[in-house]
């Protein structure tokens, strides 16, 4: 049998080089007339590694079958099925480039922070981590050189997390039921809306099979924090569920020692129940609910443990409520296609409560949308129209002047591919949306794929977005909200255009070393991008005497770059090394018609990304490192460069997965080479540092995973003579 329970027809077994077997359709062989006494038998299958085993004969009359399993000499993530595209089908085939971690990637890295997906996240070439609060710990996510903005996080296809909760849900996704992560990089708004500009991250969930999954997990951190968390999943027949619950406690930690939490106390839990229904051979449907509420807060020592006083009593609280639901039906014509009809609502509500200030709101959206896939021959086409909602209203405890919105976003959209032949495939698409408020867009988009022979690949694409103007941005986080101005009626939305250039070469297998090169070309231009403009208010309380609003600039954001990608695959070990260079900048002319060139803030023009495991039977050991240059700030400053490294070890057997990881082990801070918190005259009204490397120190973390569902295994054959044996898992 091969590594994942497939059968291996025609695998061989020898004994002393006299004896031997072929394997049948089943994986099964016998080898007869073997003599007494211990001997070595010898298993090989072409494209995988040989393996020998000690047995010894007589075997007792009530031995088990002896099941072998060889391993792959290499194992390619294009064999994935990827469904961030809707053609539903292996990323080797696709025009366009997808990033997938697969479910054994997913595994291991989720271990290395089980509360949420920003470490899994931070593992991928072009991607940042990045965190807008000093205090409070909220993070975006930057890719290839573009804020969270332009980025679109969905779940499922489903977008929950953007606008209002685009940095807080990103901290509140738990990866224990994901199967995979699909990164699509460059413009892909015509098959999902506008905010795809730069890119989209698609979090696949795992989808319940025959065998039951039961799993328990918990985990320790040395900074005083536990989390605890289920999944469990079956299908029965015609009825499938999965069920998931989380929950984090973190202490509030002051790493720094300049009387401010870096790492905030968080009380958080989640709750996400899906249930799947297979009407008949032809449709399916799936229904699911997720609920997470988060106390999250951060703030001065002297706050925390009650001794503050006039002048030193900040404190940070983000009081937060996320509910989602989502729908989504199945029905195949066999031959004649697909048609899908799916639908998602979120409603997240957050509250902002600071010592002179209070920022609360809640957001509505909505995506609902009906498309059809069919594929005849050298033809596949997707056909769709969508409905987005997107609704904010602020709190009656929060500023006087409202900034609340409402949009409604009606798009049509087709995805044309056309497979010349086996090396060749052309894909046209083109989206047209229409918004209440911003009136008509068309997004067109092109990709063009050409293998041309089995080493070498290369892949085009090209598109254009669009992004609707809101004051969730960036700088508003960073201001917490205060004197941040409604967005006014002449800004616009901002437009895209750019595209990728990729080449692929997967190097002939030598002696089970398989190296993959991988590089990529990225280009982006924003047209009429928003600004942040600044000015100071007279007759304010102390420390909040700015005013941020938002303006169309007379010019354009451009983020282009390279990424470099080495891969070396042998046996047990796998190495990685990726470099991106990303030159991202601003160019408009300002009041008095002179041109402005800036770099844009908190992009890194140099990341270099080292990654090494190696597996041998249940033990894996791995090490990351990353190296962030300097970044130029919005005051003109320019910070230092940053390396991070860690250390993640497991050990699995049978039931159970043992796991410990040390992460910033050079124990890198950004509070090590300045502070980040200033007295604004005093630290009742602070001021702070734009956040572009870690305020945590040196963390170690541990936990156990139960596999339950070991137990509900059917018991393996016994008896005299070789049965039939079949297990394998979907």
């Amino acid at each position: 049998m091969g590594e994942d329970s497939d059968a291996l027809y025609g695998a061989a077994a020898v004994i002393d080089t006299a004896l031997s077997a072929i394997a049948d359709s089943n994986g099964m062989l016998e080898i007869r007339n073997i003599p007494d006494g211990e001997h070595v038998i010898e298993f090989s299958y072409t494209g995988y590694f040989k393996k020998k085993v000690k047995i010894t004969f007589p075997q007792p009359a009530n031995a088990a079958v002896t099941q072998v399993r060889l391993q792959t000499q290499a194992l390619e993530v294009d064999d994935v099925v990827v469904a961030s595209t809707r053609n539903y089908q292996k990323a080797e085939y696709d025009p366009v480039q997808v990033d997938v971690m697969d479910a054994e990637e997913v595994e291991q890295e989720s271990h290395d922070k089980p509360s949420d997906v920003s470490h899994i996240l931070r593992e991928q070439p072009g991607v940042q981590v990045q965190r807008t609060s000093a205090t409070a710990g909220t993070m975006g996510i930057r890719l290839q050189g573009l804020s969270s903005d332009y980025v679109q996080v969905l779940q499922d296809g489903f977008p929950l997390f953007g606008g209002f909760s685009n940095v807080i849900g990103i901290t509140q996704i738990p990866p224990l039921n994901l199967q995979q992560v699909e990164i699509l990089k460059g413009p892909e708004s015509t098959l999902y809306g506008g905010d795809a500009i730069a890119g989209v991250i698609n979090l696949i969930s795992k989808q319940p099979t025959v065998a039951p999954v039961y799993d328990l997990m918990f985990n320790g951190e040395s900074a005083n924090a536990y989390d605890a968390g289920f999944y469990a999943s079956q299908k029965i027949k015609w009825f499938a569920f999965s069920l998931m619950g989380t929950y984090r406690y973190q202490k509030e930690k002051d790493w720094s020692g300049d009387g401010f939490s870096e790492t905030p106390l968080l009380n958080r839990y989640s709750v996400s129940p899906q249930l799947f229904f297979d009407l008949s051979t032809h449709a399916r449907i799936n229904i699911g609910v997720s609920f997470t509420h988060e106390n999250r807060t951060g703030g001065s020592d002297a706050w925390f443990n009650g001794t503050s006083d006039s002048t030193n009593n900040y404190y940070e609280k983000n009081l937060s409520d996320h509910a989602s639901s989502n729908f989504k039906f199945e029905y195949k014509f066999g031959d004649k296609g697909t048609l899908t009809i799916k639908n998602a609502v979120n409603y997240f509500n957050r509250n902002l409560q600071l010592p002179y200030y209070v920022f609360s709101g809640n957001q509505l959206a909505s995506s609902s949308e009906m498309n059809y896939h069919v594929a005849v021959k050298k033809h596949d086409i997707v056909v769709g129209v969508d409905a987005r909602t997107d609704e904010f209203n602020e709190g009656p405890d929060s500023s006087v002047v409202k900034r609340n919105y409402n949009f409604i976003t009606i798009g049509i959209f087709g995805q044309y591919m056309y497979h010349f032949d086996a090396k060749t495939t052309l894909e046209a698409g083109f989206r047209l949306d229409y918004n209440n408020v911003y009136k008509v867009y068309p997004l067109p988009h092109v990709a063009f794929l050409r293998k041309w022979n089995d080493i070498f690949s290369t892949r085009l694409n090209f598109g254009m977005g669009y992004k609707l103007p809101t004051i969730f941005q960036a700088e508003s986080e960073e201001a917490r909200f205060i004197n941040v101005a409604p967005i006014a009626a002449n800004v616009n939305p901002e437009l895209s255009f750019g595209g990728t250039f990729n080449w692929k070469a997967a190097l002939p297998n030598f002696n089970g070393v398989h190296i993959t090169i991988n590089q990529l070309y990225f280009f982006t231009e924003i047209v009429h991008p928003l600004q942040a403009d600044t000015a100071s208010l007279s007759n304010c309380p102390t420390g909040d005497c700015i005013e941020t609003s938002y303006t169309n600039t007379n010019g354009y954001t451009q983020s282009a770059g390279v990424e470099t990608g080495f891969n070396l695959k042998y046996r047990g070990l796998e190495t990685g090394l990726t470099y991106t260079l990303t030159d991202s900048h601003n160019k408009y002319t300002d009041v008095l018609g002179n041109p402005v060139l800036s770099v844009n803030p908190l992009t890194s023009k140099h990341i270099v990304s080292i990654m090494a495991g190696y597996e041998i039977k249940n033990f894996f050991i791995g090490i990351d490192c990353y190296y962030y240059s300097p970044v130029k700030l919005e005051d003109g400053t320019t910070g230092k460069d940053i390396w991070e490294v860690g250390i993640s070890t497991q050990y699995a057997w049978k039931f159970l997965l043992l796991f410990a990881n040390l992460e910033n082990i050079a124990d890198i801070r950004q509070t090590s080479y300045g502070p980040v918190v200033y007295a604004n005259p005093t630290y009742a009204h602070p001021a702070f540092a734009q956040i572009y490397g870690p305020l945590e120190g040196r963390l170690f973390n541990a936990g156990i995973k139960f596999h339950l569902g070991y137990f509900a295994k059917k018991k393996k054959p016994t008896g005299e003579g070789i049965e039939k044996l079949k297990e394998k898992d979907d």
